[in-house]
């Protein structure tokens, strides 16, 4: 991935940019000098400024029937140097300059529309990959260690005539097994999604990488359910805003850290958030687009680059087909396309950041 944008290592002329042999033109000359007429002095040497003054424009061309090493020109492009590059003369680049790439910084990536500031290229099989090894398997493991635990506390109970304590201890140590591996499944997918989000995303051209642990997401987790509990739902924008404040600050963009900030205000959500649960519920689920849109965009427009926010152009009809066919086919599929569905509002959500 190329940071920068530019061609040619940054944005200059390869090697750069100076004349044959490392002179530099003299100073207020306007740039390097080409050979003097009559073509070019025997071993390869520089050349410097013919009798009197330096000529206008920043230098000569190369001699009559000489084309210049590499196939380049010595003498400015047609039309006069590019802007903004002062000293560079009779040596600036072929046509112009080595401006961005076609289509403009912030491509990033290779899948990203011209001038798309945030870009997503998950890919719904390795995310249903995930699913499977770190929600599906171990969820699945503790459900059948709890249901050997039971069945082996009931036959003992059977066989000693306990009075149904030895099978109710069973049971409950089995249920107990059976959340454990539960929670211990939902942090590790949990973790485990956020390092395939930022793995597939990029920021203005700048790969993201995510660098959390388990332990640490853990906290964050389990303190956000009992909150939210407790509460009975309230507490739910908070939940949001500390997990983003987290999973911000473990984020390298570049590999550099601590580029990318969260600056939200849970209070300003609460209304949004309640008023959109109703109305999801009470439309049974219709007005999910539109609420999707103003989380969206709250995450977002208080989220900083570099210092530089984010904007998100809300589109709720445009999303409706999107949010639609994923519930459709996941349903239909038991599940199975849950994972492709995600990448689908992923990719839908990064196309409108700006």
């Amino acid at each position: 991935m190329n940071p920068g944008g530019f061609g040619g290592g940054g944005g200059y002329p390869p090697s750069g940019g100076y004349p044959p042999g490392g002179g530099m033109p003299p100073a207020g000359g306007g740039g390097g000098w080409g050979p003097p007429p009559g073509g070019a002095p025997p071993g390869g040497g520089g050349y410097g400024p013919p009798p009197g003054a330096a000529p206008p424009g920043g230098g000569y061309g190369p001699p009559p029937g000489a084309a210049p090493p590499g196939g380049g020109g010595w003498g400015p492009p047609p039309g006069g140097a590019p802007p903004g590059a002062p000293g560079m003369g009779a040596y600036a680049p072929p046509g112009g300059g080595y401006g961005p790439p076609p289509g403009g910084m912030g491509g990033g990536m290779g899948g990203g529309m011209p001038g798309q500031r945030v870009v997503f290229n998950g890919d719904g099989g390795k995310l249903f990959g995930t699913y499977l090894l770190y929600l599906a398997a171990p969820i699945a493991a503790a459900a059948a260690m709890a249901g050997i635990i039971a069945a082996i506390g009931i036959a003992i109970e059977n066989a000693a005539r306990t009075g149904g304590v030895l099978g109710v201890l069973a049971i409950i140590f089995a249920a107990l097994i059976l959340i454990a591996g539960e929670l211990i499944a939902i942090v590790m997918f949990a973790n485990k999604f956020q390092a395939f989000y930022y793995e597939a995303l990029s920021i203005d051209g700048q790969q993201c990488q995510y660098t959390g642990t388990p332990q640490e997401i853990a906290k964050i987790i389990l303190i956000n359910a009992v909150l939210t509990n407790v509460t009975c739902g309230i507490y739910t924008p908070w939940a949001m805003v500390r997990m983003k404040e987290f999973v911000d600050s473990k984020v390298l963009v570049n590999g550099q850290p601590n580029r990318l900030t969260f600056h939200g205000d849970p209070a300003s959500l609460l209304g949004t958030y309640i008023l959109g649960s109703i109305l999801t519920s009470v439309t049974c689920g219709i007005y999910g687009p539109w609420f999707a849109n103003d989380l969206f965009a709250f995450m977002w427009e208080n989220t900083r680059f570099d210092g530089r926010p984010f904007q998100f152009r809300k589109d709720p009809g445009g999303f409706f087909g999107t949010y639609l066919l994923n519930i459709i086919l996941s349903q239909v599929t038991c599940g199975i396309y849950a994972p492709w569905g995600m990448c689908n509002i992923l990719k839908w959500e990064a196309e409108r950041v700006a």
